[in-house]
């Protein structure tokens, strides 16, 4: 072998080596893709290094047929860079990203160039910090639109927060910006683009909590344990649906919109008692702990979870005296299955419809849905009592 060849054979080498090296950039998932791909021309295989988003996007289906054909002939004739992004739609500031930043398919970012300039002075300096970075950014753009998908860019903390509240957190800013809708009815406080991280957490919490209480109830508590009535001037009155345990809670000040762990459990019921118009105190109502098909007071509480006065004791007492006494059985008074699953589908259909647009329903479903309501089955066997009224845990 002459001197020439060997050079010559050591620089095919050395190309074919770097190729390689610049399509294991790319994650695991795609690298067949971007490899059939780059093996068309080498203009396209030179992406890798010029602009791996390009032909992250051309080898993932981004956009349609007709503009991807049209960006990938603008690059095998040479055409500049930015032309080929503009025939494909892909925002110019995702050139700045290097190749393992891309685990999943491209979501449809705004073309603007004051969103571009916006998002890409948070991309993050350290090149390992990327993926993460723009998952959850592309995750917020689907779930919640722009201005929503800025204010995740720039927030430092949640490297390691699980997926499934990152989803959450996307629907929680979606229906913060709908107000005519039921899943907003539910916020304790909306979603603002000043609003810090850690309060947002907070807030998806109460959220979260009120929709654990939203999927026990269903669309109401059609019977009752115990029947409404009035007594010394008081009047007791069951909390039925969602919405009695929020107002509730903002007249008396206390978390009771919080309370879906010990509904789920099917051991308790909430009366509101009342002098006049005015919320003066709640009741809980649980199983006896030897009697245990018999209520008996749980806990008796006035605003801000004050001690209740003797006379509300007094009076409550003698409501729960002149109940009629028969056997209580949870399974009678919990809401029916169809029941829970009509709200369900009013509370999450617009969504889902919002997200089947952008292909993120199924995720969503996934994510979140199911882990809600695997939950509430799950709490429901945790705390079933040892003592005797049994539950199936059944769910629809």
């Amino acid at each position: 072998m002459t001197a020439l060849n060997s050079v010559l054979l050591g620089g095919q080498e050395s190309a074919e080596a770097r190729r390689q090296r610049r399509i294991e950039a790319f994650h695991p998932s795609y690298r067949r893709f971007i490899r059939d791909l780059s093996i068309c021309a080498s203009e396209i295989a030179d992406l890798a290094e010029t602009f791996p988003a390009l032909l992250f996007a051309l080898s993932t289906g981004y956009g349609s047929t007709a503009r991807r054909d049209r960006s990938f002939d603008l690059v095998c004739r040479g055409a500049s860079l930015r032309h080929a992004a503009d025939a494909l739609g892909l925002p110019w500031w995702l050139r700045k990203l290097p190749a393992q930043a891309f685990t999943e398919p491209l979501p449809s970012f705004p073309a603007g160039e004051d969103y571009g300039l916006r998002i890409a002075s948070f991309i993050p300096r350290a090149p390992e910090a990327t993926a993460a970075w723009l998952t959850r950014v592309a995750h917020a753009q689907e779930g919640a639109g722009s201005e929503y998908a800025l204010w995740m860019a720039r927030q430092a903390e949640p490297e390691s927060w699980p997926e499934d509240l990152f989803d959450l957190m996307a629907a929680w800013a979606w229906y913060s910006q709908r107000p005519s809708l039921f899943g907003h009815r539910l916020l304790r406080r909306p979603w603002g683009a000043d609003m810090s991280f850690k309060r947002a957490r907070e807030e998806v919490g109460a959220w979260r909590q009120r929709l654990r209480l939203s999927e026990y109830l269903g669309t109401g508590i059609e019977t009752p344990w115990l029947a409404d009535g009035v007594v010394a001037g008081f009047t007791f009155v069951a909390l039925r649906t969602i919405e009695d345990f929020i107002s509730e809670s903002a007249a008396l000040d206390n978390c009771l919109d919080q309370y879906a762990d010990q509904l789920n459990a099917g051991q308790s019921a909430i009366f509101s008692i009342r002098k006049r118009e005015r919320r003066v105190a709640c009741v809980e109502i649980g199983l006896h702990g030897e009697e245990v098909t018999m209520p008996t007071i749980v806990q008796l509480r006035a605003a801000r979870n004050r001690r209740a006065p003797p006379e509300v004791w007094q009076a409550t007492f003698a409501w729960l005296g002149g109940q009629r006494l028969e056997p209580l059985s949870p399974e009678r008074h919990a809401p029916k299955p169809t029941k829970r699953l009509l709200a369900r589908r009013r509370l999450w259909e617009p969504y889902l419809a919002h997200l089947e647009g952008n292909g993120g329903a199924q995720r969503f479903r996934r994510t979140v849905l199911e882990r809600l309501s695997a939950h509430r089955r799950q709490r429901v066997r945790r705390t079933q009592p040892r003592t005797g009224i049994g539950r199936d845990g059944k769910e629809e």
